[in-house]
């Protein structure tokens, strides 16, 4: 398998995670907010946040694989000044900086909420559930920023992906 092709089911992995994360998130923040014993499509509260902190985890291991691949290209680019670049690397290096200071942000405060929670019976919301709501926004629409900045890559990419599939 090619780097290439490598990338791309890791990024296809991460934007899986990711997707299901944001929607486990926003069904707790906006559909089950705070209700211990309400099920939603069959599901208790716990059971959307361990899902939402399963393929939390699973799209951080992944960022941080994506990051580990590029490695040398942010490593090259670490010494160059942002106004010297060409306007669309520059875009994707100030969009990744603020969407990988989201990013930590989000993982963060979500932890602590976490770890605030835990055997607790009576749910509260505190500074940290706000922050990793807060931060998650922020996040998810610099990940569809990204997204964008990408997208010649992406469908170029699915396109080989599944006419190659398509041919074997």
């Amino acid at each position: 398998m090619s780097k290439t092709e490598h990338n791309y089911w890791l990024d296809v992995t991460i934007f899986v995670a990711f997707l299901i994360t944001t929607i486990t998130g926003f069904t707790l923040w906006f559909v089950i907010p705070h209700k211990l014993e309400f099920l939603f499509l069959g599901f208790p509260r716990s059971g959307w946040i361990a899902a939402h902190i399963c393929f939390a985890g699973l799209g951080l291991a992944g960022i941080v694989t994506h990051i580990a691949r590029h490695w040398g290209w942010l490593k090259a680019l670490r010494g160059r000044p942002l106004s010297g670049m060409p306007e669309k690397l520059r875009a994707n290096r100030i969009v990744d900086r603020i969407m990988w200071f989201s990013f930590i942000a989000t993982n963060g405060f979500g932890a602590i909420a976490w770890a605030l929670q835990s055997g607790g019976e009576i749910y509260m919301v505190r500074v940290p559930d706000r922050l990793h709501g807060l931060f998650g926004v922020g996040c998810t629409i610099l990940m569809v920023v990204h997204l964008g900045l990408h997208w010649r890559w992406i469908v170029s990419t699915t396109r080989r992906r599944i006419h190659f599939k398509a041919t074997e």
